[in-house]
């Protein structure tokens, strides 16, 4: 399996924000546990403004040792996937902050159906779901340092996995690669994913109008 290209995807990017500053890991135990320990010390390194340059960032690994999922669950995180994490500086209230894994999921959704012909549902209220496989899912949760509250979205993708490697899950796990028959190029599927994500992430923060995005993507949950 060939390694993320980095330069590949600074090249292809269109976002203005979202992973113009990406960290890229080998190997580490979950991105989101990696990026709170990156806010905790640019907060109280106590440098004006020096948490505000985490906004926007992203942290990639090719594998992650003990990724997780909501309620502590393991997560899968073999070479081929994509594991990462998208850092935010809150610009709204703490109880906005679900909102955030709503529109995530249906970037993420949305990219799947459009680009890749994947008829992808979101389980509620953060998985990515094809039939009756579970093909993604997103972790969401806060860190709070020094008055800074800080939002760490964790992505976690199959992309370019075998089945074989879903072994430990007995058939509930799917890849892109398996649904399509062909190797994804993943840097531009994130490239993607970040730029359907930011267009949707910028239009809440102006509108606080979560409904119209909702609305918009309504068919694209399920609850099972």
């Amino acid at each position: 399996m060939e390694n993320f290209d980095i330069n590949k995807f600074k090249k292809i990017s269109k976002t203005k924000l979202f992973g113009k500053n990406i960290i890229y890991l080998k190997k580490i135990d979950s991105t989101n546990s990696y990026a709170s320990i990156l806010e905790k010390k640019i907060a109280s390194s106590g440098k004006i403004g020096s948490s505000s340059k985490l906004n926007g960032t992203v942290i990639l690994s090719e594998t992650q040792s003990h990724g997780r999922g909501r309620f502590g669950r393991a997560w899968l995180s073999p070479a081929g996937g994509l594991w990462f994490t998208i850092m935010l500086v809150a610009p709204f209230e703490e109880k906005e902050l679900p909102n955030t894994t709503v529109i995530t999921a249906i970037s993420i959704a949305e990219i799947l159906r459009k680009d890749y012909s994947i008829r992808a549902y979101i389980k509620w209220p953060n998985d990515i779901y094809y039939k009756k496989n579970k093909l993604g899912g997103i972790l969401t949760e806060t860190e709070k340092v020094k008055g800074n509250v800080f939002l760490n979205i964790g992505i976690g993708l199959n992309v370019n996995l075998d089945m074989e490697d879903f072994k430990p899950y007995a058939g509930k796990a799917i890849s892109v690669k398996s649904i399509t028959g062909k190797v994804a190029d993943r840097e531009m599927l994130l490239s993607k994913i970040l730029c359907n994500f930011e267009k949707y992430y910028e239009y809440y923060i102006k509108t606080k109008d979560l409904k119209t995005i909702f609305n918009k993507m309504e068919n694209f949950f399920v609850c099972e």
